[in-house]
């Protein structure tokens, strides 16, 4: 199996490639031009230092790709850098999906991984954009898994993202989630809306692309649990 990995820098991806290099698993980050020239990716031996939208050398990476996991995305404070959700969040879909409908697979089929988000939906914002790239990889043909975690939780997790950003929620807003998750009837709300450590998040990734399954799934923040719990 080898993995093409986009977003290997960011929070999730910096955690997920370690655990998949050390679970055995062949990953290639691909690391944006601008990125590789301060990130240590970017002197990683199996690295992809291009702009996705190079489709000769996307191509020649996704002849060997059986797994596309793709952990990318922005925030508002990063449009001052130059990105935006059409340029971070919807294209790179695109064209990853282009690119796979492009190269053959010699054998067998490829695996679609996306990681999206909680309450994406039709609309415009953060969130629509979101549901546009879901609806990219719906509708690709390639047999898919998407993600809908809530927000991250870095803690003790070893993340290193190119931008320097803490994903940390308050402890208070954990005890409050801790809280509800006790009440009746609330266990499966909490765990579907409660912050997701990115270890565990990153271990339902590593899961799912070893056993190729669930697919045409979208799984929120219970099942992103119960597959992470299957790691081992």
């Amino acid at each position: 199996m080898t993995i093409l990995l986009a977003g290997a820098t960011g929070a999730v991806g910096s955690v997920f490639l370690p655990r998949a290099r050390e679970a055995g698993l062949r990953v290639i980050p691909h690391v944006r031009p601008q990125t590789a020239q301060h990130h240590p990716l970017g002197h990683d031996h199996d690295a992809l230092v291009c702009d996705l939208a190079d489709a000769a050398k996307l191509d020649r990476a996704m002849s060997e790709t059986s797994t596309i996991v793709c952990l990318v995305g922005t925030t508002r404070r990063r449009f001052s850098s130059g990105d935006t959700y059409v340029t971070s969040d919807l294209a790179p879909v695109e064209q990853l999906v282009a690119s796979a409908r492009r190269v053959p697979l010699a054998s067998g089929s490829r695996h679609f991984v996306l990681l999206s988000s909680l309450g994406a939906r039709q609309g415009g914002g953060y969130l629509g954009f979101k549901w546009r790239a879901e609806e990219v990889v719906r509708t690709s043909g390639v047999p898919w898994t998407i993600f809908r975690p809530s927000m991250f939780d870095d803690a003790d997790s070893g993340a290193t993202p190119s931008d320097g950003r803490r994903r940390h929620a308050p402890a208070v807003v954990s005890a409050a989630f801790r809280f509800v998750r006790a009440l009746p009837g609330l266990a499966n709300f909490a765990d579907d809306v409660r912050p997701i450590p990115l270890t565990v998040l990153a271990d339902a990734i590593l899961r799912l692309t070893k056993d190729r399954a669930p697919t045409t799934s979208v799984l929120r923040g219970r099942e992103i649990w119960s597959v992470a719990n299957k790691v081992n």
